[in-house]
């Protein structure tokens, strides 16, 4: 119950920038984890990473998951380390899942999170990763004031939103195809 739980559920690729992560934790309090779902051509370079800081029992590497949302439930805060982003669903799930985010300063995560929802810390930083999350771990209130204005900010990317604005796009472009 004291442990505070990091998720990162993404390939292993240099692009994504796990081992930022990694180097990271020795300097975050010891009950702070790191969960990192998934697989890619990384993976045994940053098990070994791992294993080199010392961060047996810190950090866990539990392969490709199915169950996302479990892993999510099982978690209190997001993080991202990646170079460039597109639309991260891995920050978009855990913002709907109500968990608050920290990640790099990047187009894509800077399209979802602003100082209402989530922390950014420039790309590549650490010390900057690591206060952030600090910053989270000492303050219970501010996690969850992050995680629920980030849940409300997901509500307007729910299907139900979205979907009636695409199709009316789709059929305002079709009605124009067949004049």
């Amino acid at each position: 119950p004291d442990d505070v739980a990091l998720i990162y559920p993404a390939e292993f690729s240099a692009r994504k920038n796990q081992a930022m992560l990694l180097r990271a934790m020795p300097s975050l309090p010891a009950n702070v984890k790191l969960l990192l779902p998934g697989r890619g051509a990384l993976l045994e370079d940053m098990q070994a990473l791992s294993r080199s800081l010392g961060l047996e029992g810190r950090v866990l590497f539990p392969g490709q998951v199915s169950d996302i949302p479990d892993w999510l439930a099982a978690s209190d805060i997001a993080v991202s380390a990646s170079r460039s982003e597109g639309l991260p669903f891995n920050i978009m799930e855990a913002m709907a899942c109500g968990l608050p985010a920290v990640a790099s300063a990047v187009k894509g995560h800077t399209d979802l999170i602003g100082p209402e929802n989530g922390l950014l810390y420039p790309y590549g930083d650490a010390k900057a990763f690591a206060a952030a999350v600090e910053r989270l771990v000492s303050d219970a209130t501010l996690r969850a004031e992050l995680g629920q204005a980030g849940r409300e900010k997901m509500q307007r990317y729910a299907l139900d939103a979205v979907l009636p604005q695409v199709m009316d796009r789709y059929l305002s472009v079709m009605e124009g195809k067949t004049r």
